[in-house]
């Protein structure tokens, strides 16, 4: 699926609103795109000040959307765990892109004077943002160690009419080929595709070894090639069928501080090389996709691919080292997102001391180059009759059985950037001299009795 077919499939369906009063991009479209995601619309701005063109957000808020965008079930993509099995098939059967002659995203072809990143609709979210920022922008670089072409979401904050940054953090492929360029003094061609493919965010968005294509991860997901043409002003190749494409070089001898509202709610602040822009190009009556920065939807959904593979990885990592540990479970639900993402772990447990074993192991457990503590805001520890499934079923139990205050624990960590924070370990687990007494209330053989067979 095309981008524009997921707005009008969206659109279809309800669950795309249309603001066509004009609207200004400082702080005024951020504050009705925020109240559209949580009421689960799109919103598509049809005028906004100072700019020529719509914009739209609020696309991909969600697990349904996600599937809805890749012709896929959304039992592949929630809980986000589900997803990792997908991305590795993808991963292990890739659909190399086709290169095409021409596509839409060269219909506008923008070069030198005509080139300004000030007429695009790049909005300003929050009062401690220090820029207008690029937000639903994939970062496009060629790794010259595997010869793959590597994108990302990377923060984009525009500086002047041809002069923007693409940040990359200190964890990306991108911060890896950013380092190589430098050393050999060059200047990196780079690219921005904005209104891509869906499947593409999506594989944008996941952890990618730097020798697998993201372009081809992205045909996978959605059962057909992406469609590549060529950039104006180097050898990178991009979508044919996106909306806008920035062509720059990345020039290692200035840099530019920026600061955002991120992804945990609050505001990062860090530096990235500046890139002059060479090119824009754009299809005719192009629509400019922006992703609410913060906490929000859309941001959060995609945010958290990255962590698709954190249970069955971790959960293989503690049962090699620790049998008694039956199962876990990682909400990264909404009201789970940005830095208070909760673990729960049931476990057969035979001593005292094992749900602390168990909360030591899993904060000192790393993700790739992700640290737990900058990823977990809790770890709970429970016994095999509560449902880790169950965000309800885990609140009765820290409420019934955390019966002292040694089982919680405080464990110092570390925002990704670089904030001290609390992050808490608990034992709500049935203390042996109250076991009696925590048993809960059960109806046996519940299961046989279906109401609906009674009506």
């Amino acid at each position: 699926m095309e981008f524009r077919e997921l707005i009008a499939s969206l659109e279809q369906s309800g669950d795309l609103l249309r603001i066509k009063a004009a609207v200004d991009p400082e702080y005024e479209l951020g504050a009705l795109l925020q109240q559209a995601e949580a009421r689960g619309k799109a919103c598509w701005f049809e005028e906004v000040r100072g700019s020529g063109f719509a914009a739209i957000g609020g696309l991909m808020t969600s697990p349904a959307r996600h599937a809805l965008a890749v012709g896929r079930s959304v039992d592949d993509f929630f809980p986000v765990h589900k997803f990792a099995a997908l991305l590795e098939a993808s991963r292990q059967a890739p659909l190399a892109p086709q290169v095409v002659d021409h596509g839409p995203v060269s219909e506008v072809v923008l070069t030198g004077a005509e080139i300004d990143l000030t007429a695009l609709p790049v909005p300003r979210f929050f009062s401690g943002d220090s820029h207008r920022f690029i937000t639903a922008g994939l970062g496009v670089a060629m790794d010259p160690d595997s010869g793959i072409q590597n994108l990302g979401f990377y923060r984009q904050p525009v500086i002047g009419k041809n002069l923007f940054s693409l940040g990359a953090s200190n964890n990306s492929n991108l911060m890896r080929i950013y380092k190589e360029a430098k050393a050999r003094g060059a200047k990196l061609p780079v690219a921005v595709v904005i209104g891509g493919p869906p499947a593409l965010l999506i594989a944008a968005g996941s952890r990618m070894p730097p020798e697998v294509s993201d372009l081809g991860v992205a045909g996978a997901l959605s059962g057909e090639p992406i469609s590549l043409v060529k950039c104006q002003s180097s050898e990178l190749m991009v979508p044919a069928e996106a909306e806008f494409v920035i062509e720059a070089e990345v020039d290692f001898s200035a840099e530019v501080a920026h600061t955002m509202g991120e992804y945990g709610d609050q505001f990062g602040a860090t530096t990235s090389p500046v890139a002059k822009v060479l090119a824009i190009t754009h299809r005719r009556s192009a629509v400019f996709h922006i992703i609410m920065g913060g906490m929000n939807r859309e941001h959060n959904a995609l945010g958290v691919f990255i962590f698709s593979e954190l249970r069955n990885e971790l959960l293989a990592h503690l049962q090699e080292k620790y049998p008694f540990v039956v199962d876990l479970n990682v909400d990264f639900t909404p009201r789970r997102g940005g830095l208070r993402a909760q673990l729960a772990v049931a476990i057969d447990k035979q001593s005292e001391d094992q749900p602390n074993l168990v909360i030591d192991e899993i904060f000192g457990f790393f993700l790739g180059p992700f640290p737990m503590r900058g990823v977990l805001q809790r770890v709970v520890v429970v016994d095999q009759d509560v449902n880790i499934w169950n965000s309800d079923d885990i609140e009765w139990a820290i409420s019934s059985r955390m019966d002292k205050s040694a089982k919680m624990t405080v464990y110092d960590g570390q925002s990704p950037d670089g904030y001290a924070v609390g992050r808490f370990g608990i034992d709500a687990t049935v203390s042996a001299e109250y076991k009696e007494a925590h048993e809960r209330p059960v109806i046996p053989s519940r299961e046989k009795f279906s109401l609906d067979k009674y009506l």
